[in-house]
């Protein structure tokens, strides 16, 4: 066995930042051309799953959660059109998505402060990695696709095993997410030393988007915080040797899972608006006041998170039922 061999067996592992990556192919093909920035072009054109690995410490002071936003379940029946559903059919809906959410998200959170998780980076973050010349660069971080918990590296991250255990039961039946697609971290606050505190235990430089009470933790990560499977590398070696071609994409492709709670929100939103029309017998409520009324109801009915940043911003929500008397006039030329 050959020193170049005995290299190559302590260069192989189930996992690589990209530089060791580029260290395994440069020795295994007797080269010293391959970069991580050339590496990661050709992981974003042929859109090869990336991961990053992090763990927070379980005493921050301020609860954190795992936000899931796109995702399917089995607590739909696929006999089942939610838009034909009333408003007191879809509370018992919402209240079983949102103890399901809250679940996967506690267990995702207690593996995360364990350390166990590799967390797929979205294709819009490497896209953009990719155009960066400084590889110190820090690229805001679009969300998360999916994850693995290692050493189950064969796992799909938008399918991981774990789903399938975490389950819940409501009224004898149960459910379980079945793919998770895009999932964003929050903290239970907007006060700035709160934040402050987090940013500074944080794995990775963040920012914070504040909302009513919560407040979404925008990480930024660098070329060094990649991570690639062993698998996947050989994927990408074996496309790139035999000149596979690369699929076109004029886009991005759009996520995998539904906005669930968003779906059923903008539904009870119609319901809540329809009926205060209808009690509205003198016509008086205008879409702006209708807003007011749909903005407090979501809120009562635990979604606030889905609400958009303005309570305006519910207009396209309730435009549909709305009737003609409800419209706001404009302002009086000058």
């Amino acid at each position: 066995m050959s020193n170049n061999d005995i290299a190559l067996i302590f260069d192989t592992a189930e996992y690589y930042s990209l530089q060791e990556a580029c260290d395994y192919l440069n020795r295994k093909h007797k080269t010293n051309n391959i970069t991580p920035k050339k590496l990661l072009k050709k992981i974003s054109s042929r859109g090869i799953n990336t991961f990053i690995h992090f763990r927070m410490d379980s005493y921050l002071d301020k609860p954190l959660q795992a936000k899931i936003e796109f995702y399917n379940s089995n607590v739909f029946s696929t006999d089942i059109n939610i838009y034909d559903l009333s408003e007191k059919d879809l509370k018992p809906i919402v209240d079983t998505l949102k103890k399901l959410e809250k679940f996967v998200s506690n267990r995702i959170i207690d593996d995360l402060y364990m350390g166990s998780f590799l967390f797929t980076v979205s294709k819009e973050t490497i896209s953009n990695m990719t155009l960066s010349n400084d590889p110190d660069d820090k690229i805001f971080l679009f969300g998360l696709e999916g994850f693995i918990q290692r050493p189950n590296y064969t796992d799909d991250p938008s399918k991981p095993r774990q789903l399938a255990e975490w389950q819940i039961t409501v009224e004898d039946k149960s459910y379980q997410l079945t793919d998770i697609s895009y999932i964003n971290f929050v903290i239970d606050s907007i006060d700035d030393k709160d934040l402050a505190k987090f940013a500074e235990k944080s794995p990775f430089s963040c920012s914070f988007n504040k909302r009513a009470d919560f407040s979404f933790v925008e990480f930024n990560i660098k070329l060094s915080d990649i991570i690639i499977l062993h698998n996947d590398l050989l994927s990408l070696e074996e496309e790139s040797l035999n000149n596979k071609p690369i699929e076109s994409k004029g886009k991005f492709e759009s996520r995998k899972g539904v906005s669930y709670k968003k779906v059923l929100a903008k539904e009870i939103a119609k319901h809540v608006a329809e009926e205060q029309w209808l009690q509205d017998t003198e016509n008086r409520i205008k879409i702006g006041e209708m807003c007011n009324i749909v903005w407090a109801k979501l809120i009562e009915y635990n979604l606030s998170e889905e609400l958009p940043n303005h309570i305006d911003n519910l207009r396209p929500w309730i435009k549909e039922v709305s009737p003609s008397y409800a419209s706001e006039a404009g302002r009086p030329k000058s």
